[in-house]
């Protein structure tokens, strides 16, 4: 099946869509440390709206009492007031915007914060199905179209409508008679509104949805770049990003209608009203009920009510647009404490290294069983070995050690204690792992030793690196251990990489050893490299290790082999080579 149909998937599977309400209070829950520079833009806001309503005013004295009567001074007042009212709303305009930012970056920095730390303290079950290109398009793009919640669209709308509800005001003083005859629109106006509301709310959800699938597929492909070469597939991944590109630009197409639908009216309706203020004004005029003065004040006064229904039209396309990305995050930012534990800052106990499996059943799905039944032990110090067919449940043991899944019946137990009682900070520092599929970090050599722990001496990486012979390769290096690696260790071999995890598991000075198919895809002479750090460090920590090449276990303690989903057999490497069952099938194999 290809990516992009693979990403469909996804978005078929997603979550329903929580109440506005919900989301809404989580928003301001986050701008509830600026409430107070939030109100300190809403009056600056009102002075700038002040600013604003008195200059259509200041017209109709020019016109009707000033230049009527000839009052060239009072004229002139009138216009120094005039351009200080609008030197006065380019600075708080000025001060307003600066504050705004401010108050939306700071907010938005919370919310990044919070995104990834609900992010990473997820439950591995709840996030490993997910794709990693929706999840950059919640931390990034999800999270700018939310900082416009605050920056443009909050404060704006108050503004907004404190300039209609003031223009209200002020017509209906001046004029109530011209004031009701331009209000008649407003019904046509709340109409178009509804409308607008109701489809635009669907077009800018079905944009972020399509965002995150083209960010999603984006991610896939470059990921899998290789393939993509390695296959000459050049074509088809071509097709697949013109398909899901095809439905991004369809929904930009249909957001864009949307909008585009709606300023045409909103202008065909101030048409209207300005001529309902001309036929009526002018006929008023000729009976000598309304003064030109008010007539071009309220010509003022009609243009800039129009102009905050147009604003916030754009506002409320912001608004949605942040609303729909706000759905995205909300699961996250919702929550109110992280699904696994956050770290024990405690200093962590020294665990003796007793590991026991009491007859643990486990199941990705269950009733499919991976293992039945499971129970072994393994002493403190002891060197145990892991072999079995691939799909027997090698990795899973590794996995449930870890706490990344959890057995539906049965127990394990660390120095007597059931794992789940301990917490997960100080179980997984207790336990160092190698993994087949090595991780790097974009960073040094050092850094990647350490995992970017300072607290971790330059001596005590060394020493890691020696134990695990990657020290001679990095002596090598053009800057050593401040070597740059590249990004997920592309200046690496496959070897070196798996010599360099080796090393990173025994700087944490973990107090048990684990390490999980860690020679299935190196050579022979890596494979001795790690054979000879494993038996220098057999000695001194408990240690099991899930193989594939039974060469690397030869010098267990004893080789647990599995069989679908239970100890079929057990003991060392002669006694199980002489027994003649599955290990030796398996060493003849290879």
């Amino acid at each position: 099946m290809s990516m992009y149909y693979r990403g469909r998937e996804y978005d078929a599977a997603a979550p329903e869509r929580p109440p506005d309400r919900d989301v809404a209070s989580v928003l301001w829950a986050f701008a509830g440390p600026f409430r107070g520079p939030l109100a300190m833009a809403l009056a600056i806001m009102l002075l700038g709206t002040a600013a604003d309503l008195v200059r259509p005013y200041l017209l109709k004295i020019a016109i009707d009492s000033q230049i009527a009567a000839g009052d060239l001074a009072g004229l002139e007042r009138t216009a120094w007031l005039y351009g200080a009212t609008i030197a006065a709303s380019v600075l708080l305009a000025y001060g307003q915007t600066i504050l705004l930012q401010y108050i939306g970056q700071q907010i938005i920095f919370a919310v990044r914060q919070k995104v990834f730390r609900q992010l990473i303290y997820q439950r591995y079950t709840d996030i490993e199905g997910q794709q990693v290109g929706r999840i950059v398009t919640r931390v990034t793009n999800d999270t700018d179209a939310i900082k416009e919640l605050y920056t443009d669209v909050i404060v704006a709308f108050a503004s907004d409508l404190l300039v209609l509800a003031g223009i209200i005001v002020v017509m209906l003083v001046i004029d109530w008679r011209l004031a009701l005859v331009s209000f008649t629109v407003i019904p046509v106006m709340i109409l178009l509104a509804a409308l607008y509301q109701r489809y635009a709310r669907r077009a800018y959800r079905l944009v972020r949805e399509k965002t995150a699938a083209i960010n999603s597929f984006l991610q896939e492909t470059m990921n899998g770049v290789v393939v993509v070469k390695a296959f000459a597939r050049f074509a088809r991944s071509e097709e697949e990003y013109t398909a899901v590109s095809r439905e991004y630009l369809a929904a930009g197409l249909r957001e864009m209608r949307t909008f585009a639908l709606f300023r045409p009216f909103v202008d065909l309706v101030y048409t209207l009203a300005v001529v309902l203020l001309l036929w009526y004004g002018g006929w008023q005029s000729h009976l000598g009920g309304v003064e030109i003065g008010v007539i071009v004040a309220f010509l003022r006064y009609m243009e800039k009510f129009f102009w905050p229904i147009r604003d916030l039209a754009e506002k409320y396309s912001l608004l949605q647009s942040a609303m729909a990305a706000a759905e995205r995050v909300y699961e996250l930012i919702a929550a109110e404490r992280p699904a696994e534990e956050p770290a024990d800052n405690n200093p962590r106990p020294h665990a003796a290294g007793t590991i026991v499996f009491e007859d643990v059943w486990f199941a990705y799905e269950e009733p499919r069983w991976v293992l039945c039944g499971l129970s072994f032990s393994a002493a403190a110090g002891e060197f145990i070995g892991i072999a079995g067919l691939s799909g027997s449940g090698k990795t899973t043991i590794v996995s449930l050690l870890l706490r990344l899944y959890e057995p539906q019946r049965g127990r394990i137990l660390l120095d007597g204690t059931d794992i789940r009682d301990i917490p997960l900070d100080i179980l997984r520092r207790t336990i160092g792992v190698v993994f087949q599929d090595v991780h790097l970090f974009n960073g040094t050599v050092a850094e990647n030793i350490s995992l970017f722990d300072s607290a971790i001496p330059r001596r005590d990486i060394v020493a890691a690196a020696k134990i695990a012979n990657c020290d001679e390769f990095i002596a090598k290096m053009p800057q050593g251990y401040d070597t740059p690696i590249g990004y997920q260790g592309a200046l690496l071999s496959v070897g070196q990489r798996q010599l360099l995890s080796l090393a990173r598991m025994l700087a944490c000075r973990a107090d048990i050893l684990v390490l999980d198919e860690a020679t299935s895809s190196i050579d022979s002479g890596t494979e001795t490299l790690i054979q000879g750090a494993l038996t220098r460090i057999a000695r001194q920590r408990t240690m099991l290790v899930v193989a594939h090449r039974l060469s690397t276990i030869q010098t267990a303690d004893r080789i647990l082999v599995v069989h679908r989903g239970e100890i079929a057999e057990a003991g060392s490497h002669e006694e199980l080579i002489a027994r003649q069952g599955i290990y030796w099938r398996l060493y003849r194999s290879q």
